[in-house]
This record gives structure tokens, C-alpha cells and sequence, in this order.
């Protein structure tokens, strides 16, 4: 246990450590989507520069962010802030960019479709992890809800898969019911991976998914077919 010296401070030190990793969080969800346009893979960029012994800690990209933490406080320490008339762009912009985040794998999905000559609208859609981080069961504030609100919105047809998730509200209100992994393999003609528990058979879904959007690199150290993955940062999988 570590004493401060006031409840004000030791308040601002949980925040700190919560606005710490969102905004390295946003960072390199940024840097993924500039390694997109740049044709690199941000996790052989990550991973390189992880190597550093001293000054590099390791954040990864990825969906967006949840939890009960780390998508509030941000905006809440930039609201306590300005009642002392500080205004904190830094720390809600880095907000703002994770919370974009779900959108942009829905535009990931529609254009993995795409590459198969198909439209998002009355695709099936199965998203593989709802909880907000991996082998966990809660799934509060989940990226996952937008993602499948915004995915229902655009016209798919979405099921989910989560080991520890049986039912799951999205962001627009729907109560989604979990499948079995095999169930939703046959059904889908796209799966979008959003939280990679080590519950799930990876080996499995990689062999039989037609279609993989990766958005946590759930994917790397699997056989791959040519054009069968759109990773989140890296662009298409190669044979």
C-alpha cells in the first residue's frame, strides 16, 4: 500500500495511470493506420522497437479500448481540468482517437468483403471476442458494441463467439445471444477477431475462416492463404 497525502492525490495518481495507457494506446492505433497507408505491419514495427532494453514500453493497437477505467477517465480528468481553467486537448484527443477506432473495423469489414466482390449489407458477420480484453468475462464498454452496432447499421447480419460471453447488448441496444465457434464458422462469410482470449481455437478458425478481419493479431504464427486476413495495421496476409 502507498500512502499520499490527500484523497485529491491519490485520485489523480489512478488517473494518471489510466490516461497513461490511453493515450500510448492512441499513439499506436495511430501509427497503425498510418502503417496501413504505408503498406507496413505495425506489429513488426512494435515488436522491433520492443526490443529496446530501456526507455520503450510495449502498447499494442487495436479496436478501441473498454473496461469501467480507461474509456472514462480521460474525459473526466480533461472535466476536472477545466474547472481550474486548464484545457486539456492532449488527453481528449487521445480519446477521441480510440473511440474511432470500431468504426474504422467496420470499414475493415466492408472492404475485406469488398475484396470478394461483396457488400457489407446482408453479409453474415460473425465477431469472434465481446468482453473488453482477453480471457476476461466482463464486457463492459466494450469496443465490441460499437463494432456490431456498427456493422448492424451498415446492413450485416452479426453473430458472436466469446468463451466466456454468453449474451452481449451492442451499442444500440440489440441483446445478441454467443454461438458456438464451429456454428458461427459455417454461418459467417466474414469473421472479425476483437478480443483474442487463448480460450479460443485459434488453429481451428484460421484453417476454416474464409474471411478473417484481425484487429489484434490474433492471426500471426498461422498457416495463411493468400488474401484470406486483413489485419488491423498491417494490410492483407500473403501465402
Amino acid at each position: 500500500m502507498v500512502e499520499l497525502s490527500s484523497p485529491d492525490a491519490a485520485e489523480l495518481a489512478k488517473l494518471l495511470e489510466n490516461v497513461f495507457r490511453n493515450v500510448n494506446i492512441a499513439f499506436v492505433n495511430q501509427l497503425a493506420l498510418l502503417c496501413e497507408r504505408m503498406g507496413l505491419d505495425v506489429w513488426e514495427v512494435i515488436n522491433a522497437a520492443a526490443t529496446k532494453p530501456f526507455g520503450f514500453m510495449k502498447f499494442t493497437p487495436g479496436p478501441g479500448v473498454g473496461g469501467h477505467c480507461i474509456p472514462v477517465d480521460p474525459y473526466y480528468l480533461a472535466w476536472r481540468a477545466r474547472e481550474f481553467d486548464f484545457i486539456d486537448r492532449f488527453i481528449e484527443l487521445a480519446g477521441d482517437i480510440n473511440f474511432a477506432m470500431p468504426r474504422h473495423v467496420v470499414d475493415l469489414v466492408a472492404e475485406a468483403l469488398n475484396d470478394r466482390s461483396r457488400a457489407l449489407r446482408g453479409a453474415h458477420v460473425g465477431v469472434v471476442g465481446v468482453a473488453f480484453k482477453p480471457n476476461v468475462q466482463d464486457a463492459r464498454n466494450s469496443p465490441a458494441a460499437e463494432v456490431i452496432a456498427g456493422l448492424v447499421a451498415r446492413g450485416g447480419d452479426v453473430r458472436f463467439h466469446d468463451p466466456h460471453v454468453t449474451t452481449f447488448r451492442d451499442a444500440g441496444g440489440r441483446v445478441h445471444q454467443g454461438e458456438d465457434l464451429d456454428a458461427l464458422l459455417d454461418w459467417a462469410d466474414a469473421i472479425v477477431v476483437v478480443t483474442a482470449h487463448t480460450a479460443v481455437d485459434w488453429g481451428r478458425l484460421y484453417e476454416r475462416a474464409a474471411l478473417v478481419v484481425d484487429t489484434v493479431d490474433s492471426s500471426r504464427g498461422h498457416a495463411l492463404r493468400d488474401r484470406q486476413v486483413l489485419r488491423l495495421g498491417a494490410g492483407w496476409s500473403a501465402a
